[in-house]
């Protein structure tokens, strides 16, 4: 009996530790469930990040896209300022020519008004010539006159008959009116004239009335076209406003989606009770993980080289537009040189207009004046003329009332016809002189009409220039408003592309961004193979335990399990693990347990630690464990 109660012990002691390697072993399978639901919780969580990122790329592509069509338009934008900085060069070339021939027109009317000169000193000259020769004639009329009563009262009696008489007189009489006539007419003709004068003021007045409303509609206008341009400049604003609110959208719905995945990923997870075939899952799990970072580093080096190829795309245009900068610039600074000349030609085109209007003002004056004095003549001669028709008729009555008294003497007759005829080839040889004095009178006052006339006409040319030069000033503001509007769009160009590089860097920060998150869930993906492939290899061991003594002796071990570092007789020594009872080296033994009814320590693995101390963390949750050979 007493040999037989060891062998019951024995055989107790052995149900008992079977039983408590059976309690051990559930609760070894139930940690690593545990540790295996957790894993596959990072791993998911992992994938849904995954998905996000890959959402986030697509979302940074379309932006990429949205960044190219921008450039597009700017590129647009840029080919319709150099088309509006064409038309404003050419528009200013053809004010320069149009400056060009009224500076030609203007000394062709100097040219014209210093020959005007020279020929109405050459006719004033002529009219004091006349002036003086009438003046002498008149004289010496009035001496012949003041002669000719006295010879009549001395001489007896006339022979000339009365009807000879009267006829002379009556043809003197019906020219001298119609000299007066003639006089008279070019007076009104003249009073005609100035009242021209005075309409056309009248007409330059209507002129002005009229320009004052069109002047006030271009300002009208100008207005609605600055709302025009502050409301286009709002819509714009309130469009960037929309795509920037519509981003953080896409990125929510991207974070939502994400964390529906991870709802359903975890209501699918379900625990399986073989490991064999967990494990087999596990491994082609992983094999499409790896397929899927294989797939996502070949997408992330396509879009590398489409950033690559982006950013080379994007610093062409950049060059070309910096290019296109300075031509601007340069051709703005042209232009501006080529206004301010112009300007400069107007200033001195008002000054030589207002200089030549100066001077034909005071030449009409001049004209005026003589044209004055010349009539006041006229009207002298008039009257003189009439006061010698006057004393004529006088002399023809006193001679129809005196007596006829011819003398009985043939010889007398004869002397009284001789002095008759005589007398009467006088009054004729005076009677055409005054006819071509008047004659010359006539035509002189004809050619002082058609000066006039003259004068007139290249006045009104002359306002006619001044209201082109006053329509070129107002387009030479236009230019002016043009070109500022130029630079603001210049301005505008430049503030947007400062806006797209500042695109670009945030963008790459956030390719750069997403690279590194890229690398590190790839280092995550290889940890968590490694981890996988030690658990297998620690699940292998725990199943051979049944069939191999757990003890190990120290010559059957060369190297460390967990380190595989080589045991030296120096530096490292062999120890067991008072768990598994395999050799580990004393870095690997940092661990103690209490076990026995004296709560003694020894010193277990990390393997044996985790599993025996329920409390404390996984072995390969501070570090990765190394993958075995």
């Amino acid at each position: 009996m007493e040999n037989c109660d060891p062998k019951a012990d024995s055989s107790e002691a052995l149900h008992s530790k079977v039983v408590k390697l059976e309690t051990d072993n559930k609760m070894l399978r139930e940690e690593f469930d545990i540790q295996r639901a957790k894993l596959k919780d990072l791993f998911l969580q992992k994938e849904g990040e995954l998905e996000r990122k890959s959402k986030d790329y697509e979302s940074l592509s379309q932006e990429c896209d949205k960044v190219k069509l921008e450039l597009e338009d700017v590129k647009s934008q840029l080919l319709v300022t150099g088309i509006t900085l064409k038309s404003s060069t050419d528009m200013e070339e053809r004010k320069m020519e149009e400056i060009a021939s009224l500076q030609q027109l203007v000394h062709e009317t100097i040219e014209e008004s210093s020959n005007c000169k020279t020929i109405y000193a050459m006719e004033l000259k002529k009219l004091h010539d006349i002036i003086r020769r009438l003046e002498s004639e008149n004289g010496e009329r009035k001496a012949g006159r003041q002669q000719s009563p006295q010879r009549t009262i001395q001489e007896p009696s006339s022979l000339v008959p009365s009807l000879m008489l009267n006829a002379v007189t009556k043809t003197l009489a019906r020219k001298l009116g119609a000299d007066t006539f003639n006089s008279q007419d070019t007076v009104e003709e003249n009073m005609c004239k100035v009242h021209g004068d005075d309409h056309a003021q009248e007409d330059v007045e209507v002129l002005r009335s009229l320009l004052v409303p069109l002047e006030e509609e271009i300002k009208a206008l100008k207005d609605k076209l600055r709302s025009a341009d502050d409301l286009l400049q709002k819509c714009q604003c309130k469009h960037t406003g929309v795509e920037t609110s519509a981003n953080p959208s896409l990125h929510a719905t991207a974070t939502n989606t994400s964390f529906e995945g991870r709802h359903t990923a975890i209501a699918q997870c379900d625990m399986c009770s073989n490991y064999e075939t967990e494990l087999v899952k596990e491994q082609k799990h992983t094999e499409d993980i790896k397929l899927k970072l294989l797939r996502a580093e070949k997408a992330v080096d396509r879009h590398r080289e489409e950033l690559l190829k982006e950013i080379g795309f994007r610093e062409e245009i950049e060059e070309k537009w910096n290019e296109k900068k300075e031509q601007h610039k340069l051709q703005v600074a042209e232009l501006t040189t080529r206004t301010d000349c112009a300007e400069q030609d107007l200033k001195e085109l008002q000054d030589v207009f207002k200089h030549t209007m100066v001077e034909v003002r005071q030449q009409l004056t001049v004209i005026t004046n003589e044209r004055e004095k010349v009539q006041h003549e006229l009207e002298k001669l008039q009257r003189e003329n009439e006061d010698l028709v006057g004393k004529y008729s006088v002399h023809s009555q006193q001679l129809q009332s005196e007596a006829i008294n011819l003398p009985n003497v043939v010889e007398d007759l004869q002397e009284l016809i001789l002095r008759g005829h005589q007398e009467l080839i006088i009054a004729k040889i005076a009677k055409e002189v005054v006819e071509e004095e008047v004659d010359i009178l006539r035509s002189d006052n004809l050619l002082l009409k058609d000066e006039i006339t003259m004068l007139k006409d290249q006045t009104e040319q002359l306002e006619a220039e001044k209201q082109r030069l006053l329509s070129t000033q107002d387009k030479l503001k236009s230019l002016d408003k043009i070109h500022q509007a130029t630079l603001a769009q210049i301005d505008e160009l430049s503030g947007e592309k400062n806006l797209l590089e500042d695109q670009n860097n945030e963008l790459k920060s956030r390719v750069a961004s997403l690279q590194q998150e890229l690398d590190n869930s790839e280092t995550v993906q290889k940890d968590f193979v490694r981890l996988s492939q030690s658990l297998q290899v620690q699940l292998e061991k725990i199943r051979d335990a049944d069939t191999q003594v757990r003890w190990q002796h120290e010559e059957d071990v060369e190297d460390c399990p967990s380190c595989r570092s080589m045991f030296n007789v120096t530096k490292r020594k062999k120890q067991h693990c008072r768990h598994c009872g395999q050799i580990f080296c004393l870095p690997c033994l940092n661990h103690t347990v209490c076990s026995g009814p004296n709560q003694r320590p020894s010193k277990v693995c990390d393997v044996c630690h985790t599993l025996l101390v329920k409390s404390s963390a996984p072995y390969f949750s501070t570090e990765v464990p190394h993958s075995p050979d």
